[in-house]
C-alpha cells in the first residue's frame, strides 16, 4: 500500500527527488529556542536514542511531569501551579503515547503559554483535529521527537515501514504516520 509503505523512498532519504512537503515549517520558532536549538542542547547531553523527552522537559525547561489517572479521554494537559509549570500525563496510556503527549504539551508551553486558558488535550490522532493550536503542538512534538534528518537516515538504513520507524523512535504508529505524512512521505493519513 503506497499510503504507508516507505520502501520506495531511498531517493528521498538520500536527498534526491524529495517530495513536496505538506505545510510544515522547517523549524518552528518558540519564544526561547527553535526546535533545532532544543535538539542541539539535547544532543549535547544525549545518553541514548531515542530523544529523552522527559529530560528535555525537566532539565532544559524546568517543567515538572506528573503521571496520573486522567480518565479514558484525556492524554495530558499543561497547567501552571504555584511552584511552576507542570505537564500532567495519563499514566494508563502506553509509554510511547506518553512520550508524544509530553512533547505535545511542551509545544503548548513554548508556543501558547501566553494564552489565558488551556484545554485538556484529548487522545491524539483519533480524529482530524482542526484546532490550530493542537495542530501546532502536534507538529512541534512530531518534529522534536522525529527530526527529518533522523527519519531520512532510518529509512535509508532499511527502517522503511511505519512500524519499524515507530520502534526506532519509541513512539506510537499513529504518531509516526502523522510525521511521515507531514513530511510528504506517504500520500494519506
Amino acid at each position: 500500500n503506497m499510503s504507508t509503505d516507505l520502501s520506495n523512498w531511498s531517493n528521498f532519504a538520500s536527498g534526491k527527488d524529495a517530495p513536496e512537503k505538506k505545510n510544515i515549517k522547517k523549524i518552528i520558532k518558540c519564544d526561547t529556542w527553535s526546535i533545532s536549538e532544543i535538539l542541539s542542547k539535547a544532543e549535547e547531553n544525549r545518553k541514548n536514542d531515542p530523544l529523552d523527552i522527559e529530560w528535555v522537559v525537566t532539565e532544559l525547561f524546568g517543567l515538572k511531569i506528573q503521571k496520573t489517572d486522567l480518565g479514558d479521554t484525556t492524554s495530558g494537559f499543561l497547567n501552571q501551579l504555584d511552584d511552576g509549570w507542570c505537564i500532567f500525563v495519563n499514566k494508563y496510556e502506553n509509554e510511547r503515547r506518553q512520550r508524544f503527549t509530553i512533547a505535545h504539551e511542551l509545544g503548548h508551553f513554548l508556543l501558547h503559554k501566553s494564552k489565558p486558558t488551556f484545554e485538556k488535550d484529548f487522545i491524539f490522532f483519533r480524529d482530524n483535529n482542526n484546532n490550530k493550536e493542537e495542530r501546532e503542538a502536534n507538529d512541534f512534538a512530531a518534529e522534536l521527537l522525529m527530526p527529518e534528518n533522523y527519519v531520512r537516515d532510518y529509512i535509508a538504513k532499511g527502517n522503511n515501514t511505519i512500524k519499524l520507524l515507530a520502534d526506532k523512535f519509541y513512539l506510537s504508529t499513529p504518531a509516526v504516520k502523522y510525521r511521515v505524512y507531514k513530511l510528504g512521505l506517504i500520500s494519506e493519513y
